[in-house]
């Protein structure tokens, strides 16, 4: 069985769904089919089943009472136990090759299978007395030139099944290993005397498991294993890398043969694919298994021959990935490999005539699609949209490689090649070919299509620059000497690239219109001028008038329940002038029962997105629980045109008081992000712009209120189908990077936002393996602010596979996820910070707060601040004389509000402030001998909109 250690493809069906204790739908068959490969069989002690595992196929279990078989889904290594159960494995690779071995029980009288847990005691596997197939001296065929091989055999095995480990493009690494490997097999085949090539699969359907492999290749006494990968991690990554059996010193399994063959094959192989290599390595201490004293990976460990596992290049990488799609490119690995194997066999290499390489844009780089390359009568056409890009897009323009790969040249000879692509100037070359290897002939062509203007950016208020962007790189010379502005103003010129020019003048008057010109002799960087002058006309803005208007405020006014450590944050309609940046922007005060108010100490920080802006105030202290606090945001907030603010704003709100113990997941200090994979590992990430997005670590901008000194920044581009997912994966297995919880309590992380809209989400992982998520929250705010999900409402939203929407047991991280709106824009990019488990012991809030005394009670006002009037609730266990008073916190007499003799209850009673000042006030209840005190806010400021 092959699952997914890491993740599901949404839309696809698994192979298979394991279900705790539930009773199968088993179809009745047949016999077996006498032509499949049994690797083992076992007899119940009764004698009454006959279990077979069949070779890339399901265990059967046969009843010899009445002749009829039944399957039970895909396992290994069938055993039965005393009882009369069926016992078997499976195996669940990871991308990285990280294993989790199942046990699963089958009881045959019952119907019913089971999920075992790992310590579950476990019957002793025997191997079945299966004997390797006999098979007859294979027939040399003529074209076999290549010698030195006859008595070897190798068993090559494309890694994973069907369409596992999904890359970039919809394209799957199983999909692009398995046509390497069958290249592979027939260039053995047809060019060496080598004795047979086994391979563990040969189509897109076969579904093998990891120890149906090297059972497999042990049974068959293939001389070599060789597995074929690629790799995968973020999308700037791309390198080759052998791997070969040994324990955790370095030193390698017996037989030896695979470091031998990994040190050639790194050689042959990263020169094929020309890019940078990680190296040929001891697969233990590579993945960080010192201690180990067997090989890490299954196929070195379990087999019984030499052994070697490639990983070529990454199917995250785009330019790669666009690579494999082409058929040709799995060739060129293959050819690789080959004469990788005739090295390590001592066989002479046959020579060879092979032309290959890149045909791009010679100024942007972009290979090119429908290229043609032409020797003699024979042309090679790049792949185009219409041949091949069409399977894995909806975007003409989204793919290129540019690869073409003509074989079946004259080893050593020259030859004349004419190159050609629509829309460029066509080229011819000589070029003399290598006779042992590639020979590899990339040229870049130049178009022959004339510049243009592609993009105008009129000024703005915010940027008062003139934008330009041309569709080919400029002579910059002649293309300053064409630009004129009218009605005449000075101005100069800056470039960001040779694409891109800014027309830079302080003389444009507002509420005017201009028109900007750029003559036809602006010449792109090959002397091609543009076909015809470019004109467009413009009117500047009216001048800005208007002082910055607030459009948010965090928290809420006449918020209660407030975290005792929040972040005030201040949202704006346009950008602020920085350079004024006070301290003294915005101020807290807390207003304590029965205190005078004073100041909290805090950090000021600005924060800009587009014309967006936002202030954030920092506590560097928790503050007082269950107290009143007002935000003052001065006036005179300038914006960059020196508008200000004409009236100081203030907001009120109250915290609560709370007792909580936190428990960090993850801080993502020093190396902390290496556990969570680039978005493009996980086979969910869907429908992105892979070249945009990524994860990287984050040194400038942090959670200030904790001390952090580094965060994870996610930078996210989505396709503009609204269909996409980003799935920020954290490795499960080892608790120590990936801590465990309940859902007695929140998670909490600190995320600066980008005002986006995007969507983000926990995603978690059970006891019974099953994904819930978090419900979606909306990242519509500015800079940072804190997130979280109470797990203990029990409110959770089923993901996948078997998911129910149930929180059970132990839980751990598996993702963090992202997600368009309707409403969203489609790139951006966020922080996450001080990831952590929080565990609330005791909590209560102004409006919560109740005497535990049986007597009296006084639950306190709501709204509380208020303005101008609060509701104040007292209750009374027993009846009586009752008083409730209010007071100022100099202990002055303000009002009676009850005054009587009451009946055991629960009361409310309304209070007026309308007449008095804002400031904190005290109520009074008496009854039964007993006082309780309490206090409320009244705030007659409230929250407005500058005018």
């Amino acid at each position: 069985m092959r699952l997914r250690a890491y993740g599901y493809h949404i839309g696809m069906i698994r192979p298979l769904r394991i279900v705790l204790a539930y009773f199968w739908v088993l179809p009745v068959l047949g016999q077996p089919n006498p032509d499949a490969i049994r690797l083992h069989t076992a007899t119940s002690p009764d004698g009454r089943f006959i279990a077979t595992e069949i070779y890339a196929g399901p265990l059967l279990i046969e009843d010899r009472s009445n002749g009829r078989t039944v399957e039970i889904g895909y396992g290994s290594r069938p055993v039965w136990d005393d009882a009369g159960r069926l016992h078997f494995m499976s195996i669940e690779e990871g991308e990285d090759h990280s294993e989790t071995i199942r046990y699963h029980v089958y009881d045959p009288a019952l119907g019913l299978r089971s999920l075992l847990p790992d310590s579950a005691p476990r019957p002793e596997f025997v191997p079945s007395p299966h004997p390797a197939p006999s098979r007859a001296k294979r027939m040399v065929p003529a074209t076999a030139t290549v010698t030195g091989l006859a008595g070897r055999s190798v068993f090559l095995d494309p890694g994973h099944s069907r369409t596992e480990n999904m890359g970039l493009y919809s394209y799957s690494e199983a999909q692009k290993v398995l046509r390497v490997g069958l290249h592979l097999r027939q260039m053995l085949l047809e060019q060496t005397d080598i004795d047979t090539v086994f391979i563990s699969r040969t189509t897109d359907e076969d579904l093998v498991s990891l120890t149906q492999r090297t059972d497999r290749a042990n049974q068959l006494g293939a001389t070599f294993f060789y597995s074929i990968h690629s790799d995968a991690g973020a999308p700037t990554a791309n390198s080759t890398l052998m791997l070969w059996g040994a324990n955790g010193q370095g030193v390698e399994k017996s037989p030896q043969g695979g470091k031998r063959m990994g040190d050639l094959m790194i050689e042959d192989l990263t020169a094929a694919m020309r890019i940078g290599t990680r190296g040929s390595r001891a697969d233990s201490p590579f993945y960080g298994a010192t201690t180990r004293t067997t090989p890490y990976l299954h196929v070195n460990r379990a087999s019984n021959m030499a052994s070697v596992l490639s990983e070529a290049g990454f199917h995250t990488n785009p330019t790669q990935q666009q690579r494999n799609l082409n058929a040709d490119w799995k060739k060129l690995e293959a050819q690789s490999a080959f004469w990788s194997i005739l090295r390590f066999h001592g066989a002479s290499r046959p020579k060879v005539g092979i032309l290959t390489g890149i045909l791009s844009d010679i100024e942007s780089g972009r290979p090119l699609n429908g290229a043609t390359i032409t020797i003699g009568d024979r042309t090679y056409t790049t792949d185009s949209y219409e041949s091949l890009f069409l399977q894995h897009s909806n975007n003409p323009n989204e793919l290129a490689n540019g690869f073409y790969y003509m074989e079946g040249l004259v080893p050593g000879g020259s030859v004349e090649v004419r190159l050609a692509a629509p829309g460029y100037y066509p080229q011819t070359h000589t070029v003399s070919l290598k006779d042992t290897t590639f020979t590899f002939f990339d040229r870049g062509l130049v178009s022959s299509i004339a510049p243009t203007v592609a993009l105008f950016r009129a000024p703005d208020l915010q940027d008062a620059r003139i934008r330009i962007t041309f569709s080919r790189p400029m002579r910059r010379d002649s293309t300053e000497a064409a630009v004129s502005i009218t009605p005449s103003v000075p101005f100069s010129i800056q470039w960001m690239d040779d694409l891109t020019m800014a027309l830079v003048t302080e003389a444009l008057m507002p509420d005017t219109e201009y028109a900007v010109r750029i003559e036809s002799v602006a010449e792109d960087r090959y002397q091609h001028p543009m076909s015809a002058p470019y004109q467009t006309t413009f009117r500047t803005a009216p001048p800005d008038v208007t002082p910055p208007q607030i459009t948010a405020i965090r928290p809420n006014e006449g918020g209660s329940g407030v975290v005792q450590r929040p972040i005030i944050t201040v949202e704006f309609d346009e950008r602020l002038n920085v350079a004024a940046l006070s301290q003294e922007w915005i101020r807290l005060e807390a207003y304590p029962d029965g205190g005078a108010p004073f100041d909290i100490p805090g950090t000021v920080r600005y924060v800009e997105r587009g014309n967006r802006s936002a202030l954030q105030f920092f506590p560097a202290q928790d503050l007082p629980g269950n107290t009143a606090h007002v935000a003052t945001l001065a006036s005179g907030i300038t914006d960059r045109a020196g508008n200000g603010t004409a009236e100081s704003r203030t907001v009120s709100f109250a915290t609560h008081q709370s007792q909580r113990t936190h428990a960090m997941i993850a801080s993502f200090e020093g190396s902390g992000i290496d556990s969570w994979w680039a978005p493009q590992q996980s086979g969910s990430t869907a429908g992105i712009v892979t070249e945009i997005t990524g994860r990287v670590a984050d040194d400038a901008v942090v959670n200030p209120l904790f001390g952090s000194a580094r965060s994870m920044r996610l930078n996210y581009g989505f396709m503009a189908n609204g269909s996409g997912l980003i799935r920020l994966y954290v490795g499960g297995a080892n608790a120590t990077v990936n801590p465990r919880f309940t859902s007695a309590g929140l998670l909490e992380a600190y995320i600066y936002g980008d005002g986006s809209g995007t969507l983000f989400r926990f995603m978690l992982r059970d006891a019974n393996a099953q994904l819930e998520g978090s419900p979606w929250i909306a990242i519509d705010w500015l800079g940072w602010n804190r997130v979280q999900w109470d797990m203990r409402s029990g409110q959770a939203v089923a993901w996948a596979g078997n998911a129910n929407g149930i929180l059970d047991g132990t839980l751990y991280t598996d993702s963090f996820q992202l997600a368009p709106s309707m409403t969203s824009t489609l790139s951006g990019d966020i922080r996450i910070d001080d990831y952590r488990f929080t565990t609330i012991v005791s909590e209560t809030s102004v409006e919560e707060t109740v005497e535990t005394i049986d007597r009296i009670a006084l639950l306190g006002a709501y709204p509380n601040p208020f303005n101008p009037s609060t509701l104040i609730g007292y209750r009374l266990a027993v009846g009586g004389d009752v008083s409730l008073k209010v007071y100022d916190t100099l202990g002055r007499f303000v009002t009676t509000l009850v005054q009587e003799t009451l009946p055991a209850g629960q009361y409310r009673v309304t209070f007026d402030g309308s007449g008095l000042a804002s400031g904190v006030y005290i109520i009074r209840l008496t009854a039964g001998g007993e006082v309780r005190t309490g206090r409320m806010l009244l705030l007659k400021l409230l929250l407005r909109f500058l005018v």
